[in-house]
């Protein structure tokens, strides 16, 4: 970005991966990357119905792999686990890493896991039903010395959580999904943060941002007291040569043409430094300042090298601590 730019507005970055396929080495090498290149949070996905290292417990393995690096289960499936062991759990590992965890917690979306797995799966309004529960009673238990609840899918009777989470009045909790009847609805009442969808556009955005708008007025609660974020694929070259290599590499690697890969990106953040950095900014000047990176898989040290130093930097305003 040239001197003649308009300075950018603030930003922070979460490297995305979905672990199936990597070896747990390779996630080391990813998060310790991530945490010495400045990035602000990493993530995994949570399935457990197909050949994959289990979310809850890698995550647990990596925070103890990095110093500052936040980390992030995006989003866990509110039925796999009951919130009174999930408080505890994310009490735990927020003690544990010096208060780092960013709960991402949503309905369930994956029909064939929970069956695979014996785990019921009850309509979409019954699962965010379960979800708000599970949400309210999660921050109880991290601000109460013992909790009571009677709800209509849980019940607790003096629960507690102890150790307390580091951060009070606890991790921030991120909310995924984008059913506008129920889901955002969800978001409204009870989300810090708030994963809507993968790779729209600005104005896609608005519009599912409009209907969170109008659940927010609906429960009494401001807009901007939930922190929005945006999923994106990143290609980045240092120039159009080294771009094109890249992805040529990845349609070779996912058995389609270069062609029909470059036809998939048209929502994903591509190009050289500066020109990732201009498509950046238009999701930042429209408020949007958390953003979700999913890089080519294996996700490369050279790409994550590249956008830290080159495009990152533009929307960090503090330099970083050596480690």
């Amino acid at each position: 970005m040239s001197g003649e730019d308009a300075v950018c507005p603030a930003a922070k970055f979460c490297v995305r991966v979905h672990q199936s396929g990597y070896a747990y080495p390779e996630l080391r090498r990813i998060w310790q990357d991530a945490d010495r290149l400045g990035y602000h949070s990493a993530s995994l996905y949570d399935l457990i119905n197909i050949p994959t290292l289990e979310c809850w417990t890698t995550l647990s393995a990596l925070a103890a792999e990095t110093q500052r690096l936040r980390f992030i289960p995006m989003v866990l499936a509110n039925l796999y686990r009951h919130p009174a062991l999930l408080a505890n759990m994310a009490a735990t590992l927020d003690v544990i890493s010096g208060g780092r965890l960013e709960l991402g917690i949503g309905a369930g979306g994956g029909r064939r896991d929970h069956l695979a797995a014996g785990i019921p799966f009850p309509s979409t309004a019954q699962r965010v039903e379960m979800l708000e529960e599970s949400v309210e009673v999660i921050k109880r238990l991290w601000v109460e010395p013992a909790v009571d609840f009677d709800g209509r899918h849980y019940s607790l009777n003096s629960a507690s959580c102890d150790p307390k989470p580091v951060q009070q009045p606890g991790p921030p909790v991120l909310i995924g999904g984008h059913g506008e009847r129920h889901l955002l609805k969800a978001v409204a009442r009870h989300a810090d943060i708030c994963n809507i969808g993968s790779e729209m556009t600005v104005d896609e955005h608005r519009a599912k941002l409009g209907v969170l708008s109008e659940h927010c007025r609906t429960v009494g609660r401001r807009m901007d007291e939930i922190e929005v974020t945006h999923n994106t694929r990143v290609f980045i070259g240092e120039d159009e040569r080294e771009l094109a290599e890249l992805i040529q590499q990845t349609a070779a690697a996912q058995n389609v043409t270069e062609a029909e890969m470059r036809a998939s990106l048209s929502n994903a953040v591509v190009g050289t430094p500066d020109q990732c950095a201009e498509q950046i900014r238009s999701y930042a000047d429209d408020g949007i300042r958390y953003l979700f990176l999913i890089f080519p898989d294996p996700t490369p040290t050279r790409g994550l090298e590249l956008f830290s130093e080159k495009v990152m930097r533009e929307f960090v305003s503090q330099p970083l601590p050596e480690l």
